[in-house]
């Protein structure tokens, strides 16, 4: 039996054959000529993807290094700063600003929903003095797409605070502008939308976040000095993940060519598919409609099955890789991914593998209506 898998996970996500060619390039200099031409291919297209009016800076680091990087970088210790909590990541910057000495306060918001704008404002109205706001733009563990421009135009009306956004999983699937909207800090990952292995994390900042960041010198691994000192000259600080970097370059190509207002509104396309396909058989999901993120789906397990069993046997019997779910919702829902490197077959192959495995478990429902569900969305979709 041939074992093919589908990695239908919010990252990593699958890599088009493009990026694995391009990743068997061999081994470069990385303070040599080709390493600096493909270093700064890749910082120019981040630049069109995001729009900084400061810089864009390359770590070797997951999603998790770059956020650290924007708490040293971007905040003093002992600073009062404010931390949004739509989910499992935005307590992950609640808890490293805490670990750097941050006077973190948190906004929780109970999970399932987006944060409002006027939320966001009220607390910072009480929070006066708070210097930096940090903000997940999308959040995997309950699959919610906060509505990241709406509330930064609320903020900028009675605040100047730093805006950092955790845009890890959102960068190259929502839209980002951040010299438009007025963001100061963006942290982006190479695993998820941008269709690469990880090890590469991306941060983008503003000018006045740069000159802020060049005026410390309380980092060293991340520091914006160093990091800035040897991009200028087309180079990383540190040893770098070059293969990673050949695909991370080939893959925002591929972003490029297919133009990244058609890309958003291919995975605005993928939600829909998957949520009115699971709602024809009766399933529930974390997150309402209104704030349901294009990146990835959480839903609700029937009752009396756990979500990891759904995960395990839809592995092991389909070879379909859903995921699981964190926190306080582990065993209660599980996760499908709609990002990257997809298209619509495989989602239709998750569908039926969701319904497979959840009529193989005791879910009684019209088997394959789910199925036909999709079929019929999808003829009318353009996907």
């Amino acid at each position: 039996m041939i074992d093919k898998e589908f990695l239908m996970i919010p990252g990593p996500t699958p890599l088009p054959p493009r990026v694995i060619a391009a990743m068997t390039h061999p081994m470069i200099n990385h303070r040599g000529p080709l390493f600096k031409k493909i270093f700064t291919e890749t910082r120019e297209i981040l630049k069109k993807l995001i729009n900084p009016d400061g810089d864009i800076f390359l770590i070797p680091s997951s999603g998790t290094g770059a956020m650290e990087l924007a708490v040293q970088n971007f905040t003093n210790r002992g600073d009062k700063v404010i931390v949004v909590d739509t989910g499992f990541f935005g307590d992950r910057f609640f808890r490293i600003n805490l670990s750097f000495g941050r006077d973190a306060v948190k906004l929780k918001i109970p999970y399932g929903r987006a944060v409002k704008p006027e939320e966001v404002v009220n607390f910072i109205k009480k929070e006066k003095d708070a210097k930096a706001l940090f903000l997940t733009h999308n959040e995997t563990s309950t699959a919610v797409a906060n509505p990241l421009k709406e509330i930064v135009d609320a903020v900028r009306k009675v605040s100047d605070m730093f805006i950092i956004v955790d845009a890890v999983s959102s960068m190259g699937i929502l839209k980002i502008d951040m010299r438009e909207w007025g963001i100061d800090v963006v942290v982006g990952a190479s695993q998820k939308g941008l269709m690469s292995p990880p090890g590469i994390g991306i941060v983008g900042v503003s000018k006045r976040a740069l000159d802020f960041a060049l005026g410390k010198d309380d980092s060293y691994y991340f520091g914006i000095k160093n990091l800035k000192a040897k991009g200028d000259i087309g180079q990383p600080f540190t040893t770098f993940p070059v293969s990673t970097l050949f695909g991370l370059r080939e893959a925002l190509n591929i972003l490029l060519e297919e133009g990244f207002e058609k890309t958003y509104e291919r995975h605005r396309i993928y939600k829909k598919l998957v949520r009115e396909s699971l709602k024809e058989i009766g399933l529930k999901f974390v997150a309402n409609d209104e704030d349901s993120s294009p990146c990835v789906t959480a839903v609700f397990s029937p009752e009396g099955i756990n979500g990891e069993e759904i995960v395990r046997v839809s592995r092991e019997k389909y070879n379909v890789e859903i995921a699981s779910i964190q926190g306080d919702l582990k065993g209660k829902a599980f996760r499908i991914g709609h990002m990257g490197y997809i298209n619509s077959n495989d989602l239709l192959v998750t569908v039926a593998s969701v319904e497979s495995t959840l009529y193989s478990l005791g879910y009684k429902f019209d088997l394959g209506s789910g199925v036909k569900k999709f079929i019929n969305l999808r003829l009318n979709s353009g996907v």
